[in-house]
């Protein structure tokens, strides 16, 4: 298995077999715990691979593609690597960096006139680094809904121009709050500094230095669409494919935040360049180590809970530039998760051991991504009497028979039997918020339903619940966003305005932005 290529020279650095190094784990060790993994958690294929000290010691595919068709996942099989790309992101900016076309505290505003956030101080004084590190003061995860669900009618100009409506309660640079409308900010800094797009750069000046042939910033071309895991959720009860959310050709406007289609074995060629700090086999450079030393440094304080300190003696949590750093047992650990709705993927570098590890799935299973990641990592730092599967499975005994129970369940409501003040038609109109655009409440017979202009799949009934109450019930089941709608009437009362609200505290939905005021109400 070729890992690097420059040109049409084949650079063998890393290649399956080339030494007598053995994984602390065997092959087929790797194989009984991802196997056991996919039967717990539901989970239709697998990719894990394994670098150690300069050479892979394990790579390779398990399961299906795709629930009832025919294709086994391998080695070239692209998965959405989700936020893994955030890295990505980050090492093309230590690029420009290097080239001196950028300056990690330069302000924003200085390449981007357009970039504004609701404090004009904040503003001014935003620097390209804090885009990366999840400090900005806005509140988690705050406008993904300009994201997800796919299709959408949102541009990267509607994401930078709704940024100055997102007010955030958190203080500029004082804590931890995951975001990803601010890495697209960062992927637009590439075209406004090089006159190139950001999936264009990434193909050829970071994706394309290691010689990737199955990893994908841009357009998928079309001989390689073939071979692409198609993501699955369990929804309920049953395990089905997301279709909105298959591996397109097109290119994702949330591609520097999460968009990247790779390979396992593009996944290791990444992997490998990160541990060598930037440095292909031949000794040229990516990014200076320099660099990789600014992007594996701390920036962000993240808390360390309980479990976390006993399971993995961590004291410390950090964000960098596009990566999480901790302690663990010892060890700085470098790492990166990604979560797309049907697909599941985490890099993580143990740097001290020369250790990099990839594992990519074609399913919404947290749970068993750490397992595997964990029964492959813990190994190598003296912890091998863990079952990780029943560990994260919350059962001390051997787990029994596919699991096909949601990840993370919402709380069971009565929902069909509850009552509103009023007749519905006070509810029903055109309510609008300044980044989301409209949103219809039609009345349809003896039904309301929520129907978003921009985002054709938010939509579905709304359910009486109480007072001026409704639960959303999205007619998409793998939205896992179901939400409760609440109207603000004024002393006539007439409905002026809507409230929205995830039901459940596991989602990672956020409304809480949205502040919909009925048309003509503004």
């Amino acid at each position: 298995m070729t890992i690097f290529r420059q040109g049409s020279t084949v650079v063998l650095a890393l290649l399956l077999g080339a030494c007598t190094l053995q994984p602390e784990l065997s092959s087929r060790e790797i194989d009984d715990l991802v196997h056991d993994a996919m039967k717990t958690f539901a989970v239709p294929g697998v990719a894990v691979g394994v670098i150690k000290d300069g050479a892979i010691v394990h790579a390779k595919g398990y399961g299906v593609r795709e629930i009832g068709v025919a294709g086994a996942v391998d080695n070239e099989t692209l998965f959405r690597v989700a936020s893994t790309t955030k890295a990505m992101t980050a090492a093309s900016l230590a690029i420009l960096v290097d080239e001196g076309k950028l300056g990690w505290d330069d302000k924003v505003v200085d390449h981007i006139p357009g970039f504004a956030l609701y404090d004009p101080w904040v503003t001014a004084e935003f620097t390209v680094a804090d885009l990366l590190t999840h400090r900005s003061g806005l509140e988690p995860f705050a406008g993904d809904l300009m994201l997800w669900p796919k299709p959408n009618d949102f541009t990267r100009e509607d994401i930078i121009a709704g940024l100055r409506y997102f007010k955030g309660e958190r203080g500029f640079r004082t804590e931890y709050a995951y975001d990803n409308l601010l890495y697209i900010v960062a992927g637009e800094l590439v075209p406004a500094v090089t006159g190139q797009a950001w999936q264009d750069f990434v193909d050829e000046r970071l994706l394309g230095a290691l010689g990737v042939d199955r990893c994908f910033a841009g357009a998928i071309p079309d001989v390689a669409i073939g071979n692409v895991a198609a993501p699955h959720l369990v929804v309920d009860d049953v395990l089905q494919v997301v279709e909105r959310n298959r591996a397109s050709a097109a290119v994702d406007v949330a591609a520097a935040a999460g968009g990247v289609r790779c390979s396992l074995d593009g996944m290791l060629q990444w992997t490998a360049l990160q541990l060598a700090r930037g440095a292909l086999p031949d000794g040229q450079r990516v990014f200076s180590e320099a660099q990789s030393r600014i992007m594996w440094r701390p920036h962000t304080i993240l808390g360390v809970g309980r479990e976390q300190y006993e399971r993995d003696r961590t004291h410390f949590r950090a964000y960098g530039l596009g990566w999480r750093l901790a302690d663990v047992h010892g060890f700085k650990e470098v790492s990166h998760t990604g979560s797309y709705t049907g697909f599941r993927a985490q890099v993580t570098l143990i740097p001290e051991l020369d250790l990099g590890v990839v594992v990519l799935l074609n399913a919404s299973a947290s749970d068993a991504r750490a397992a595997i990641t964990h029964g492959i990592v813990k190994p190598y730092m003296g912890i091998d009497d863990v079952d990780w599967v029943a560990y994260f499975a919350g059962d001390d005994d051997p787990p029994v028979g596919p699991a096909v129970e949601p990840q993370d369940e919402v709380e069971e409501i009565d929902f069909r039997n509850g009552e509103v003040v009023g007749p519905l038609e006070r509810y029903a109109g055109t309510y609008r918020d300044p980044w989301f655009g409209d949103v219809a409440i039609e009345q349809r017979g003896e039904e309301l339903w929520f129907v978003s202009a921009k985002s054709p799949r938010m939509q579905g009934r709304l359910w009486p619940y109480e007072d001026h109450t409704f639960y959303a019930y999205w007619t998409d089941r793998t939205l896992e966003a179901d939400t409760w709608v609440r109207f603000v009437l004024d002393e006539g009362g007439a409905a002026t305005a809507m409230e929205v609200e995830q039901v459940s505290e596991e989602s990672d939905w956020d409304f809480t932005d949205l502040a919909l005021v009925r048309a003509g109400d503004e």
